[in-house]
Order: C-alpha cells, then structure tokens, then sequence
C-alpha cells in the first residue's frame, strides 16, 4: 500500500471516532433544547417572563466575572519638531554629509 493509501485509512478512522461522540453530543444538546423550548412554550406568561428575567441575571453575572479589569500600557509619543515657515514655502534643505572626507 502507498503511504497516501495508508495516511487515508487513518484519517477514516480517527474521523469515525472522533465524530462519533461529536455528533451524540449535538443529537443530545438538540434534543434537550427542543424540549425546554416546548416545556417554555406550555408556561404561563407570567413564568416565562419570570425564567426570561432568571436567565437574564445569568448572562449579566456571567458576563461581569468575565472581563476582569486590564491596565492599559501607556503609549508614549515622539513630538516631532516644528519648522515655523509660511503655508506654501518650501522646506528647507537637510545638510548632506561629504562624501570622501576622512582618513
């Protein structure tokens, strides 16, 4: 057998077993949900509003624990410097070192 032949085989296998239990999970999940959706449909509008508002203070406990506070780096900045000309002029030219000068 070619080693694609072989590496093949192998993805085959780990897919089926690792989707296996992926897709029991899923099945579960969905079925759960589907029956609370239909256990939250029978309630009275007052209980729903009532597990609504349960569910809420959830989320807002959850998501207050969940950032905590960060110190944010302070970035410090270059000025760069001011050249006091009129607007339109020109800047001036930058002295350029010599070439050739030295030992």
């Amino acid at each position: 057998m070619k080693i694609r032949h072989i590496l093949l085989a192998l993805l085959a296998m780990l897919a089926i077993a690792f989707m296996q239990p992926l897709v029991t999970f899923l099945g579960g999940l969905t079925l759960l949900l589907g029956a609370g959706a239909l256990i939250f449909r029978d309630l009275s509008p007052a209980s729903q509003d009532a597990v609504e508002r349960r569910v809420l203070s959830w989320l807002r406990r959850v998501r207050a624990n969940a950032t905590p506070e960060i110190e944010r780096p302070t970035i410090r900045r270059r000025r760069t410097p001011t050249i006091s000309r009129e607007p339109g002029m020109p800047l001036p030219p930058k002295p350029s070192p010599s070439r050739g000068e030295g030992s």
